[in-house]
């Protein structure tokens, strides 16, 4: 059985930026990233050289967890690995519509990965007939990438308008003109009923009983949290909103955190479970965690870097503090090398 301190699960951004905080603010702890994807992503990428100078404390596992007992977990491979604290950033994966025919070759299911979304985009530039599923803020934005870029592209969305979970009805309309006069075509209140085609997509049946041409179907239909872990892990979580944490970020174990898009997030006003979690508020909850994984410091609605703002604080006290006395009273508090 081998034992690292910190343990961070996921293939993406959060899993790295919680990563390198927990690095930064932990040197001496070990730390393993188990990732089930082979492929080199961003974590191999700008953690290669600390792996050779320093592998036995951090290391990438290619593995799954199938279950845990304390704080043992077994891993598909048989091997076992004891941790400490054990970060999920198992991220998301993209909603898979009820559609005839939907793992054809040319149809894309888009989550929000960048990495996934710029391979998608560079493949799209090759097909004549495009259609983008899901009128939602990504779908609008990579519909209006493609008109620019000289394609014909129709987007399809269920709602009656466009953009109809992110703005009014107004800019909703606003974005509509936008790519008509981009060249694009706009189906709205209609759904895809079918794709045609023998092994790769030439077609598309509607829900309004049109066919239409199509080489290249871009779906985007929402997200769903990964939560399949928190089965595993035996921690609570939600189908649809994610693994419950707290404000601390902690799941229903004290000990093992959830951070990213398989979290489930708090709308501060509506003091409620949200569907929305902006890429940089994602970014800075991985960045708080991975430094406060042995240690609370967080006041709900107001993220605090909390070593950065005690050494500001004492490096005001002792520069403006100029009384050996006072100095003296304050030794009690004040870290020994600000003396």
């Amino acid at each position: 059985m081998v034992k690292y301190q910190i343990v961070i699960i996921g293939n993406g951004e959060p899993a790295l930026v919680c990563t390198l905080s927990a690095q930064k603010t932990y040197p001496t702890k070990n730390i393993a990233i188990i990732k089930s994807e082979k492929e080199n992503s961003l974590i191999e990428e700008l953690l290669k050289n600390p792996i050779s100078e320093m592998s036995s404390s951090l290391l990438i596992l290619y593995d799954e967890i199938e279950n845990r007992f304390g704080k043992t977990l077994f891993l598909k491979s048989g091997k076992e690995l004891k941790y400490e604290k054990l970060v999920i950033a198992a991220g998301s994966r993209p909603i898979e519509p009820p559609i005839e025919g939907l793992h054809m070759d040319g149809v894309e299911l888009i989550n929000k990965n960048p990495e996934q979304i710029c391979k998608s985009k560079r493949e799209a530039l090759f097909a004549e007939n495009i259609v983008i599923y899901g009128g939602g803020y990504i779908g609008v934005e990579l519909c209006d990438e493609l008109l620019r870029s000289g394609k014909k592209v129709t987007i399809i969305e269920k709602s009656k308008r466009l953009l109809p979970s992110s703005f009014d009805a107004d800019m909703s309309l606003k974005a509509k003109e936008i790519l008509e006069n981009l060249g694009g075509r706009v189906i709205l209140d209609c759904k895809v009923k079918s794709i045609l085609g023998i092994d790769r997509i030439t077609a598309l049946k509607l829900s309004n009983d049109e066919r239409m041409g199509c080489d290249f179907l871009m779906i985007c239909c929402g997200t769903r949290p990964n939560t399949e872990i928190a089965e595993k892990l035996g921690i609570i979580s939600d189908r649809d909103r994610g693994i419950l944490v707290d404000e601390y970020f902690r799941t229903s174990d004290k000990d093992i955190f959830a951070v990213g898009e398989c979290a489930a997030k708090y709308d501060f006003f509506a003091s409620d479970l949200a569907n929305v979690l902006l890429h940089n508020t994602k970014m800075e909850e991985a960045k708080l965690l991975g430094a406060n994984l042995y240690s609370i410091i967080f006041n709900r609605g107001r993220m605090i870097d909390y070593l950065t703002e005690k050494r500001n604080v004492n490096e005001t006290i002792t520069t403006k503090i100029k009384s050996p006395e006072v100095l003296n009273d304050l030794k009690d508090y004040l870290p020994l090398q600000q003396m």
